[in-house]
């Protein structure tokens, strides 16, 4: 992958659109990005980073606010756009910032279009090879990271390649391999519980297991003498309760023979009262039934005529009050004033009031007019005296400049002179002879200095001519106003149109509209009252109307519901009489001799059906009184009472005795079942804790070997840093004149340490090995350089055997000598070979001599720029 032009507009420190030609620096070789520091030299690896993964190469800047450049406009759109090209095959893609996420789409070469954030990071991937983070690592060597990497211990190390070559996989193994032990160490300790929950030594159970199944034995021979013996109990408790059963039975019957005796004794004695309640009843039902049925209708009819006299009464009063209302309703309209004379001195005064309306409106908009007129004419005297001023200046600029035309005049007669040679014409007079020359001035004027006075003048002479024209056009404009105003004042003041008018219009103008003002209010006061007095009126004239429609409506109405009032108490009195007629004929046939009489006979619905029930119920218990006494002296004829006590006593003790053997039995049955079932769950334990046992052994085994001294995850990782470390010597010999070589520690320093990625330099001058930490600064920015060159070959090797095109190396020259910087240089171009270009992110002056192809960032208050020094 090969960057070939990068876009970008309102990103990072670049406000607005900047754009870099990589094309134009060539195909290989090293290039420089230099500028100030916060310039926003890493601000482009970070725009290629984002335009490819929608991400920056640094994890603290990714979202909207950290990628908009603070220098950008309101509206500027922030976006990036790369060119690049991938094998023999260019793509573009663009993606655009805004707050609510990006928008993203990727031109592929045959120019179909993809779109989407995840389809173009699928298509990214496939093209380049890498995702971001490996991205970062390959094509990214920030020299303060290697440095770190350099110089930190094992546990620092093994997070960077953990990061570097994704081991976390490894760590992650690791971390299931303990959790897997614990989890095994849980289940057989659980199974140990189970034993210790019994009281048993899991290590000692066939022991207790032989003691349970001799004793389940002797118990199983228990229960079932036990079941032999309950099963006789049952037999005699059944012959028992037969022979109890027949006798308790046979003992009820004597004894309810002798109840139902007694009650029927009693119910005869009862005979003559129940007979006088049976008349009693009978007169009753009469009086319910024949008579009330005619005193109610009597009294419903007695009630409907009070009624229909009450209502009569009520209609009657109701009609007097009608006629009353009448009378005072017609009365209240004959005194009303009639409304039309309101009428006619309510519209003259409203045309008085808009006339004076009208003249005040005039008046206020003439007031208007010459206040603006009077600002204008302000206005017009400042611009007057401003004039002035200019006119003032460009005499004096026209008065220097004709001081210095002449004595440039004069200065040009020293040059021609200075150039005559006796016995040669003069170009002016053609002289051959030149006997008084004219001679040059230390005073004299140049061309130059005669323009710039002439250019003074001028401008003076335009801003004159300027202000003139400005003075003139408001002098007519302030003409044309005071004609209009003159001319519509004449309507309230004859003669104020002449060019010379008699009084002040302003103290004229503010006496009428004093005036009008005053007449206005007046007028206005005065038609809002005569609008009240005629709305009053009209109000009052419709009330009156009103109620004397509804008082001959009421009238009416009253003397209808009179007329119907008698009718209904006619009708009402009729029926009345009828039904007292009826009443008293049903008293005499049903033999009452008078009211008092039916009244105390008559019983309501329910008192006659409770009579009727207790009547029958009487008969009822007298007919199964007998019937059952019947009965039962059919069955204990030539029977004795039987002796109950005795029998229960057997009974009570059979039952007693087959408890006590049931309890005893169920206590054994109970030990068995307690004993049988322990029995069964740890025979099964038994199984399962030789099998976690088994298992948590081999897998402890293997955590422990993983998670020792030298982890898994290390050991892997070992493999990967011999690697780098090989790389890194290809380079590092060639920049340290074959001195220095890195290697790996064989030991840790710290016993207590991890081992396995700790570095120490060989020195080839003392032939010793020492600690990475005690090379110089130019030393430790050789090896760390070396360390990075030999992580990007091993992390492209790792990838697939990616080849990356394009590589940025950020800062860290400021550390070399000039000897030190020409290696470096010399290494990086040899990388760069012939078909790779390695950018330098750097501030260091001497790389600006030593590198021909530059990216210049210059720093404004405005935002940073782009330069190309191709």
């Amino acid at each position: 992958m090969k960057p070939l032009k990068l876009t970008l507009n309102a990103f990072g420190s670049y406000a607005d659109l900047q754009t870099i030609d990589f094309a134009a620096l060539g195909k290989n070789g090293l290039y420089l990005i230099t500028g100030e520091t916060g310039s926003g030299k890493t601000t482009i690896f970070d725009a290629i980073s984002f335009a490819l993964f929608g991400k920056a190469s640094g994890s603290s800047r990714g979202d909207y606010t950290m990628l908009r450049s603070d220098f950008a406009g309101g509206n500027d759109k922030t976006f990036v756009e790369l060119d690049f090209a991938s094998g023999n095959n260019v793509y573009n893609i663009k993606r655009i910032i805004r707050k609510t996420g990006q928008d993203v789409a990727l031109s592929l070469p045959d120019g179909t279009l993809v779109s989407g954030d995840r389809n173009v990071k699928a298509k990214v991937y496939e093209t380049v090879g890498l995702d971001r983070d490996q991205f970062a690592q390959i094509v990214m060597i920030a020299q303060n990271d290697f440095l770190r990497f350099l110089q930190s211990g094992t546990d620092d190390r093994v997070k960077i390649l953990r990061r570097i070559f994704g081991t976390e996989m490894l760590k992650d193994f690791q971390e299931r391999l303990k959790a897997r032990a614990k989890l095994e160490n849980e289940k057989r300790e659980r199974v140990i519980y189970d034993f210790e929950r019994h009281g048993v030594d899991v290590y000692k159970r066939n022991e207790q297991f032989a003691e349970w199944e001799s004793q389940a034995k002797a118990d199983k021979a228990d229960v079932s003498k036990a079941d032999a013996g309950l099963g006789e109990y049952d037999k005699a408790k059944q012959k028992l309760a037969a022979e109890l059963a027949l006798a308790e039975d046979l003992c009820g019957k004597f004894s309810d023979l002798a109840a139902f005796r007694v009650s029927l004794e009693k119910h005869e004695a009862k005979a003559g009262d129940v007979e006088k309640y049976r008349n009693r009843a009978a007169l009753g039902e009469t009086a319910l039934r024949k008579v009330k049925p005619l005193a109610d209708e009597s009294a419903r009819t007695l009630a409907n005529h009070a009624n229909a006299k009450t209502g009569l009464a009520a209609a009657e009063k109701q009609e007097a009050a009608a006629l009353k209302e009448l009378e005072l309703a017609e009365t209240a309209v004959r005194e009303l004033p009639p409304l039309a004379e309101s009428q006619n001195a309510l519209a003259v005064l409203s045309k008085k009031w808009e006339a004076a309306v009208e003249q005040l409106k005039k008046l206020t908009s003439l007031q208007m007019d010459l206040a603006v007129i009077t600002g204008k004419q302000n206005a017009l005297s400042r611009m007057q005296s401003e004039f002035e001023v200019l006119n003032a200046g460009f005499a004096d600029a026209d008065g220097k400049y004709r001081l210095l035309e002449n004595a440039f005049f004069q200065s040009q007669a020293g040059i021609l002179a200075a150039g005559l040679v006796d016995g040669k014409p003069c170009p002016v007079c053609g002289s051959a002879t030149h006997p008084g020359p004219a001679t040059l001035s230390d005073g004299d004027v140049t061309e130059a200095e005669l323009k710039k006075a002439k250019d003074a003048k001028d401008r003076m002479r335009e801003k004159r001519e300027t202000q003139s024209m400005e003075c003139g056009n408001a002098a007519m404009e302030i003409k044309t106003l005071s004609a209009r105003f003159a001319n519509d004042f004449s309507e309230f003041v004859p003669g104020a149109e002449s060019e010379t008018p008699k009084a002040n219009p302003t103290q004229l103008l503010d006496r009428l509209l004093d005036g009008t003002k005053r007449e206005t209010d007046a007028l206005t006061a005065e038609k809002k009252a005569a609008e009240k007095s005629l709305a009053e009126l009209g109000a009052n004239r419709e009330t009156a109307t009103g109620r004397k429609s509804n008082a001959e409506s009421s009238h009416k109405s009253s003397q209808t519901l009179v007329a119907e009032r008698n009718a209904n108490e006619r009708e009402a009195s009729r029926l009345c009489m009828d039904a007292q007629a009826g009443y008293r004929e049903a008293l005499q046939t049903h033999g009452f001799s008078g009211e008092a009489e039916y009244l105390a006979a008559l019983v309501t619905e329910h008192e006659l059906a409770d009579m009727a029930r207790r009547l029958a119920d009487y008969d009822r218990n007298g007919e199964q009184l007998a019937r059952d006494i019947k009965r039962l002296e059919s069955e204990t004829t030539g029977k004795a009472p039987p002796d109950l006590e005795t029998l229960k006593i057997k009974a009570d003790t059979a039952n007693a005795e087959s408890a006590a053997l049931g309890k005893r039995r169920e206590e054994t049955k109970s030990r068995l079942d307690r004993t049988e079932t322990r029995l069964k769950e740890l025979r099964r334990a038994a199984i399962d804790f030789e099998q976690a046992d088994k298992s948590y052994a081999a897998v402890k085994q293997l955590s422990d070997t993983a998670n020792g001294k030298l982890d898994f995850e290390t050991y892997a990782q070992m493999a990967y840093f011999e690697r780098v470390l090989l790389a890194a010597n290809q380079r590092l010999k060639v920049m340290s004149h074959n001195r220095y070589t890195l290697q790996r520690k064989q030991e840790s320093s710290d016993g207590r340490s991890k081992t396995g990625l700790e570095i120490e330099t060989f020195d080839a001058y003392t032939g010793k090995a020492r600690s990475a930490n005690s090379l110089s600064g130019g030393e430790s920015f050789m090896a760390s350089l070396s360390l990075a060159l030999g992580l990007s070959d091993v992390v492209q090797q790792s990838a697939g055997g990616i080849r990356l095109d394009a590589m940025f190396i950020d800062e860290g020259f400021g550390t070399l000598d000039t000897e030190t910087l020409d290696v470096a240089i010399k290494t990086l171009s040899e990388m760069a070979g012939t078909d790779r270009i390695v950018g330098i992110i750097s501030h260091v002056a001497e790389l600006r001599e030593r590198v021909d192809r530059q990216i210049r960032i210059e720093k404004t208050t405005g935002g940073s720029r782009i330069t190309m020094l191709a």
